[in-house]
């Protein structure tokens, strides 16, 4: 005989607000290291459906390109690759 659904109600239903801010076990509580708390704000569930960014990306690489610069870092690389090409002329028969 097969179980009937009234033996065995099913979960109720919750709505999408509860399952986002339901709490999760931590691994390492089911082990018994009870050192650390079975429950924070880092391990809840959160779901993000959108979020809107405002970057100027293009702007981001223009600062990042004179940051570059002023910093002198292009000069590391222009002695590096001088370097590396004398270096790969003497090695190289």
């Amino acid at each position: 005989m097969i179980p009937s659904a009234e033996l065995f109600p099913s979960p109720a239903v919750k709505s999408q607000e509860d399952l986002a801010l339901t709490p999760t076990v931590s691994p390492l509580a089911i082990s018994g290291d009870s050192s650390l708390a079975a429950y924070g704000p880092h391990q809840t569930k959160a779901v993000v459906l959108a979020q809107q960014f405002d970057q100027d990306i293009l702007g981001d690489l223009g600062g990042a390109f004179n940051h570059f610069i002023e910093s002198g870092q292009v000069w590391a690389l222009v002695i590096g690759l001088v370097l590396g090409y004398l270096i790969r002329g003497l090695t190289a028969y």
